[in-house]
């Protein structure tokens, strides 16, 4: 699974080494065939997640005394004409509606469960998906029982477990409209 590459990463310079993986199978085209998803966001988005981890497991300590949250955000999926080519967006928030939640993450006060983690809408998202053991920002190995359709992240292919978007496309795959790795 995609999240293995990730997981317990000491340094951003660790999760600079698997994006840097990641473009050289995109380049000379062996992702698809290997542990990568042709989904070009997936990786990108872990790697993402992974390094606000990474650096969060050295902050800590200095950050949480100043009462600095660092954390990543997922606003999860929004109706814009670019989701809509792809998705079903018509129930979804609009960019400016999905920022309210964002703005009091940063805006309102500290949460110190929310150091380190992916947050959607104020609540933790899991860093991988069910029955996984996990490495979390600080803390000893523990297994990950929270994830599921209660707090995962239902639009994120991060979290569906399958490795792919979780939502079926509305009318054509990435490949035939041309998406590359």
């Amino acid at each position: 699974m995609l999240h293995d590459r990730f997981d317990g990463l000491a340094s951003l310079d660790e999760v600079d080494k698997q994006v840097a993986a990641w473009r050289d199978a995109v380049k000379d085209g062996s992702a698809r065939a290997g542990a990568w998803p042709g989904f070009i966001n997936i990786p990108s988005k872990i790697g993402q997640v992974a390094a606000v981890r990474s650096l969060a497991a050295q902050r800590r300590e200095q950050d949480t005394a100043r009462g600095i949250l660092l954390a990543a955000v997922c606003p999860g999926m929004m109706n814009t004409p670019a989701s809509a080519e792809w998705w079903d967006v018509s129930n979804a928030p609009s960019p400016a509606q999905a920022a309210v939640a964002l703005l009091d993450l940063a805006l309102g006060s500290v949460t110190p469960a929310h150091y380190g983690q992916l947050i959607r809408h104020g609540e933790v998202l899991p860093w991988a998906p069910r029955g996984r053991v996990t490495q979390p920002a600080s803390g000893p190995l523990k297994p990950d029982s929270s994830a599921g359709p209660k707090n995962a992240c239902v639009n994120c292919p991060l979290f569906s477990g399958q490795g792919h978007v979780s939502l079926a496309p509305r009318d054509r795959s990435p490949a035939q409209k041309g998406d590359s790795p």
